[in-house]
Parts: structure tokens; sequence; C-alpha cells
């Protein structure tokens, strides 16, 4: 199974909502507007977002790209595939990425495409991993491979199949629908948002919610850089019913609110575009997984807007970035938990108590 970081190509849209969500700001839409609610809704985006994977699939089949590889540390492939979008390249992906729970190698492979790249250019980019260190100590020089693409910038889609993160979370897309007794579906359309928990700090957070939510249900809860709204809908399964979700991202508000749709929890959340430099309410639960500049950089925010009993879920950084993060809310907020998994830290926090 590979992960793809990024595909180049037009945005795809989701299918249109209820009258709610739409009254909610997300009233863009290609073509016509439809207005649907309940059952059908969810029925008629299933059906959009599985035709959408076919008519994408089947439009990219004929297109052909240039294949280099590169070997990197298994903790720094998510950057390193960055750096290579960065400079060009259409989309990256972990040659047989494992399952979530499963044991990662300490090196993968990166695979990254490429409309067309010369030998020369693919000399400096190598110079460019290496010298910031995302080069594995082993790592060889292949060349380039110019390869027909047979559907494999949406090929992961097919085998995104449901999944289960911590004891509570099945994760499915709506083209697999499944139903576990003991635990809660949330319904996720993979598309550019960010979000589909795979990556380890996606399972961090929810986890991280699934023990804060277990020990006590929030009456207020915020989700910072929600991306396709996973944390807000695990959160919103799980009991909560006045959610507040923002991004700067209209595709991702987009994406999101279609998976609330999909996952039934839709008349819970408010997604949003406003900052969080504007919000004045407080909230009880705080979810905010989303890069470690970005989380320095909204500290007094963040803190502000925390309830006085409240709890603050901090992730998307790396564990060496762990203790730069936490000097900027410390000591205004003390430390709960402190998790690492495949190399991401996930953070809970809440107001030290005054002496």
């Amino acid at each position: 199974m590979s992960r793809v970081y990024a595909v180049g190509g037009s945005r795809r849209k989701p299918v249109a909502l209820d009258s709610q969500q739409q009254q909610r700001g997300m009233h863009q839409r290609r073509g016509a507007e439809l207005i649907m609610s309940g059952v059908g809704a969810r029925k008629a985006a299933a059906r959009m977002a599985e035709s959408r994977l076919r008519s994408t699939m089947s439009a990219v089949a004929k297109s052909t790209y240039s294949k280099a590889t590169f070997q990197t540390p298994a903790h720094l492939a998510d950057e390193a595939a960055g750096m290579l979008v960065a400079v060009g390249a259409i989309g990256c992906s972990v040659a047989g990425m494992a399952k979530p729970r499963a044991r990662v190698a300490r090196t993968v492979t990166l695979e990254a495409y490429f409309n067309r790249i010369t030998p020369t250019t693919l000399s400096d980019i190598r110079k460019m991993l290496a010298a910031a260190g995302m080069l594995a100590a082993n790592s060889r020089s292949e060349g380039v491979r110019r390869i027909v693409d047979p559907g494999w910038s949406t090929m992961w889609m097919k085998r995104f199949g449901p999944f289960r993160v911590g004891r509570r979370f099945l994760i499915a897309p709506p083209w697999h629908r499944a139903i576990e007794r003991s635990r809660v579906t949330i319904m996720i359309e993979p598309a550019q948002a960010f979000g589909t928990g795979h990556h380890p700090t996606t399972a961090g957070a929810l986890r991280a919610i699934e023990s804060t939510m277990a020990a006590r249900r929030p009456r207020a809860v915020l989700d910072v850089g929600t991306g396709s709204g996973v944390l807000a809908i695990a959160m919103a399964l799980m009991g909560a019913r006045n959610i507040v979700a923002i991004d700067i991202d209209p595709v991702a508000l987009e994406n999101a609110a279609t998976n609330a749709l999909l996952s039934k929890v839709e008349k819970s959340i408010r997604f949003t575009s406003i900052p969080v430099t504007s919000i004045r309410r407080r909230f009880d639960l705080i979810t905010a997984n989303i890069l470690s500049h970005t989380l320095i950089e909204l500290a007094p925010h963040l803190k502000r807007i925390l309830a006085p009993s409240g709890r603050l879920i901090l992730g998307g950084f790396l564990a060496d970035e762990a203790d730069d993060v936490l000097r900027q809310y410390r000591p205004t907020l003390r430390c709960l938990s402190r998790k690492t998994h495949r190399g991401w830290t996930t953070i809970v926090m809440t107001p030290a108590a005054k002496r």
C-alpha cells in the first residue's frame, strides 16, 4: 500500500449538502446547486464520491511520467515528499507503506513522479535532500524511469479500505461501508484535505480524543486546521454537539462538510474559515493537529480561548520538535499526556492550577 502525498490536476469538488450546511457558507458547488437532506443526501454523496473516483482514474490512465526513487528515514518521509513537491514533483508515495499499527522500517523508499526531469535536475535534488539530512546513509541513485501511468495518482483510493484506530474508531471511505458494533464509523472521502487517519499524527490525535472524551464530555469544541474533518467528526460521534471546525483552505472545508454528511453528524459541526485570532468564546476541548511552527504562532490565542478546566490536544510535529512546542504553552498550561508514535508526538494539556 502506498501513500500519495500530492497529485497534480484539477481540484475535485464534493457533493452538494443539505440546506443547513448551505446556510453555513458551503454553498458554492460545481454546476447547479442540489439541495437534499437526510439519507438521500448521504446516498448521493457516496455515489458521487465513487463516480469521481472512476472518472478520475479513466482520465489519467494514458498519462506518462518520469519516476525517481529516494531512500529516506521513515520519520522524515513526509518532509522529503514536501520538498520534492516544492521543486516540481506532481506526486510522491511511500512504496509498500505499512498499515497504521504495523511496525515501520527505519528506511523507506520514496517514489517521486515528474512530468519530465533531467539527470542534472535529479542530481541537484538529491544534493538538496542530502544537505537537509533527508537521505538515508545507504541511499543510492537509480536514475530516472519513464513510465506509462496505469492510474497511479488515484490507485491508492481503490486500496483505501476500512481500518481501525484506537479502541473506538473505524475509518472507511464511502465505497467501502463497514460496521463494527463496538466501534463508531468515520466516513472519509480521501481528497486533497489532510487527514484519512493513516498518518501517525491523525491517529495519535484520534487516540487522544478517545481517552479525553471517555473521561469527560465537552460542551464546546474547537478543531483548528480541520482538514478532512476527521477529528471533528470523531468528536461528534463520541457525543459532542457544539463543534466549530476551522480551516483556511476552502477546498478542505468543502471536503470536511461532505465527510460530516457521510458520517451523519453534519448538524453537530459548524465549518468555517474564521481565524483563531478572531475567536472570543472559550472551549472545553480544542484540537490542533497542524505544523509545529503554526502551533507556536497560535499559542497565545489557543491558551486564551481554552476554558479553565479544558483540554488542549496538540499534534502534527516530530518528537524532536515537542519541547519547542511545549515551551510556548508552559507554564500557563501543564502537560497531562505526551505520546510518540512512529516519530510523531501528540500532547494533551490543561490550564495549570493558579497559586
